[in-house]
């Protein structure tokens, strides 16, 4: 057994951990520059007429045949002229099943090249390209392939929140809401799982099989802790806690119901309960409690933010009609490499009659 001095002289991490933090917290910082400086602009700005330009996009939209989506974290203005709102893969599919050739993507970086490898004969436009995922940040090829060589042989389960270089790495890609099942389809006993330990640890709990998770997290459910149910249920103790699965396992432990974001949407709307507080983004609280006005809709805690989702504005989308900028592009293999764990999942969670129409062609 180690002496007490031997123990408190320790390091917390080892020399390539330390490497790993310096380079993820490095990115965090350059990536600040860019994007802490576009939410504040967008937070402050006054005397903008947001009605003329939803007008204007609208005008355009329908002269130009394009198609605007949102997913649940965009502000309010650019979710009230979206014609679908909804988590990326939703997004994706609406895409790809919608005769528009022209997107309109008001989301994160990955999630516009989501859009890419479902739909790559359509023009994807991303109003700000600054706008990414610290999560997807936290992993790249490269990282992921010396995460493969440490556990050789063991297949890698993908979140899809991730780029698509990260997903053509990958051997199926799984969603919040189907991560369990898809996990469990994977016919191994070990499975790696990319890039969010909490939804990681979150899928253990329903699997037999040892997961090794990557070490990233999610910048906004993250930032919930144990301390905020507890408060709010002091201060409301009628209100049913529902939590996000990117949570930490310490507020997983104190909700009374865990979901995706689709499935926060469609809980809201389903259930019997009156009160129904939240950890989630507040976008997506906001769009609760505007389909349910009905009901109170609490957020638990502060409200979360996430910069990356809000530094995009109403003007940015007029501007990205406008100019028809800025075009996502996806090299051509790494789309056909990165569709293959997409498809992977959509079988197993949609059906092979699902993939077909979806992608246009025989699944792989």
């Amino acid at each position: 057994m180690e002496s007490k001095e031997k123990t408190e002289n320790k390091p917390l991490l080892d020399e390539e951990q330390v490497k790993y933090a310096r380079e993820i917290f490095k990115g965090y910082a350059e990536k600040w520059k860019r994007i802490g400086p576009l939410f504040i602009k967008a937070k402050s700005e006054k005397g903008i007429d947001v009605k003329e330009i939803q007008n204007k996009i609208l005008r355009l939209k329908k002269e130009k045949g394009a198609l605007i989506l949102s997913h649940n974290y965009m502000l309010p203005e650019i979710q009230e002229i979206a014609d679908f709102i909804g988590d990326s893969l939703e997004l994706a599919i609406k895409a790809a099943e919608s005769p528009n050739d022209l997107i309109v993507f008001c989301g994160v970086h990955f999630m516009a090249e989501g859009v890419k490898v479902v739909s790559p004969e359509k023009i994807v436009l991303l109003p700000r390209l600054e706008a990414g995922c610290f999560m997807a940040d936290m992993i790249n090829i490269s990282a992921l392939r010396k995460f493969k060589e440490k556990y050789q042989g063991l297949p890698v389960v993908c979140y899809i929140n991730t780029d698509a270089a990260v997903k053509a790495e990958s051997d199926i890609c799984c969603t919040s809401a189907n991560a369990v099942q898809i996990v469990k389809s994977v016919n191994s006993d070990q499975v790696l799982f990319i890039p969010d330990r909490n939804l990681g640890l979150y899928v253990q709990r329903f699997t037999s099989q040892k997961i090794i998770p990557w070490d990233g997290w999610c910048n906004v459910h993250h930032r919930f802790r144990p301390e905020d149910i507890q408060k709010l249920r002091e201060q409301h103790p009628d209100a049913v806690v529902v939590v996000h699965p990117e949570c930490s396992p310490e507020v997983i432990d104190l909700a009374d119901h865990v979901f995706s974001t689709g499935g926060m949407v469609r809980f809201a709307k389903e259930t019997k309960h009156s009160k129904i507080a939240f950890a989630t983004e507040e976008g997506l609280v906001e769009r609760i409690r505007r389909e349910n006005p009905e009901k109170t809709i609490l957020s638990v805690g502060s409200p979360k933010t996430c910069v990356n989702m809000k530094s995009i504005r109403i003007q940015d989308v007029l501007t990205a009609l406008e100019e028809e900028k800025y075009k996502i592009d996806v090299p051509e293999d790494i789309i056909e490499k990165a569709r293959i764990p997409l498809i992977r999942m959509l079988e197993i969670s949609k059906g092979r009659d699902f993939v077909k129409q979806i992608f246009h062609r025989a699944a792989l």
